[in-house]
This record gives structure tokens, sequence and C-alpha cells, in this order.
């Protein structure tokens, strides 16, 4: 089986070799993304912004050994998630505050933002008191917004077990903030 050669896989090749414009490359592409994901696990900016650069460090430092890989944004995240894991010692501290919950609200100011933003916060606590592979696989889906097989991937769980997290978080979050339905479906369910 022949492997599809993509603008990831040549870069990730050049990195191995050296490169470092092929480090700088990636670096730019990946870094705000890897940052998104990782202030859901930490919260603390610094903190991530040190995972994050010596993840970069490591790379760099190891690329003569790195294994081949079918997708570099699955490889760094994973690797960031170990970084932070090994970081804080134990489990992770999944952090959702009305911040790493954006909402794109293109209203006119209709003083509805000041509820908007309470309804997000309770809709952070919620997902707060959801368990925590509910809580990562909603973070990879709806807040890094990727594809259910990348979730699936960097989970290390098959593609329906991704699903049924999300069902089930979905399910939950409706269920404990029905007196919100219409903020958290519209939330929720935009890229679901």
């Amino acid at each position: 089986m022949r492997k599809e050669i993509n603008a990831d896989y040549l870069l990730w090749e050049r990195l191995k070799k050296g490169d470092t414009s092929a480090f700088n490359e990636l670096y730019g592409k990946y870094a705000d993304i890897l940052f998104s994901f990782g202030m859901v696990y930490s919260g603390d900016k610094e903190y991530v912004k040190d995972c994050i650069h010596d993840l970069f460090f490591e790379l760099f430092k190891y690329r003569k050994n790195l294994s081949e890989t079918n997708s570099i944004r699955n490889y760094l995240f994973k690797s960031l998630k170990r970084k932070v894991r090994s970081k804080q010692k134990g489990r992770l501290q999944l952090i959702y505050t009305a911040e790493s919950l954006e909402w794109n609200d293109s209203g006119e100011g209709d003083g509805g933002e000041d509820l908007l933003q309470d309804d997000i916060q309770k809709l952070a606590k919620a997902i707060q008191q959801l368990p925590e592979r509910q809580q990562e696989a909603l973070n990879l889906r709806f807040i890094v917004e990727l594809p259910y097989s990348e979730v699936a991937s960097i989970m290390d769980i098959s593609l329906e077990s991704v699903r049924t997290l999300v069902y089930r978080s979905v399910k939950t979050l409706r269920e404990d903030l029905k007196d919100n339905q219409i903020t958290v479906l519209f939330y929720v369910m935009r890229s679901y």
C-alpha cells in the first residue's frame, strides 16, 4: 500500500533531515492550535506555552529518531497531551471557561450579551461535571474542531466510541441545561 504524499508528510521529512525552515514552518502552522488545545487542559497560559516550546525543542533535538506518522497534527496533539499530563503529575484537569468556549455572535449588541455570557458560563460548569473522557471528546470535537476520525486517533479509541462519548455528553448537557436549551443547542450542535 503506497502512502499518500502530502505537504505535511514532506514537511515532516524535511524536519527529520534537520531543515530549520521546515521546523519554523511546522511551528508556525501548529503553535496556535496546540495552544488552544493545551489551554483546555491546563488553563495556565505560561504553562501551556512552556509545554509547547518543550515539545518543539524536543522535536528538533530528537528529529533523527522521529517515527513515521500519517498525521503531524495528531502526533503533536498526543505529544502535547502527554507532556501536560507528565508535568501535572497525574490526571488531566480539563478547564472550561467562557473564554475557552468562545461564542461567535454576530448580534447587533441588543443587550443579550450578558445573558449569553451567563449561559456560556453555565455550559462551562456543566461540562466540568462530565467524566474526563467525555470532556476530552467534546474538547477535541468542538473546541479544537477536529473531525471524529482524528479525535479517535488522539484518544486511542474507536470512531464509534468517540461518537458515543460525544452523543452522551451532548445528551447530558441538554438534560442538565434544559433552562438554557436554546443557547446550548446552538452552541454545542453548531459543529455536530
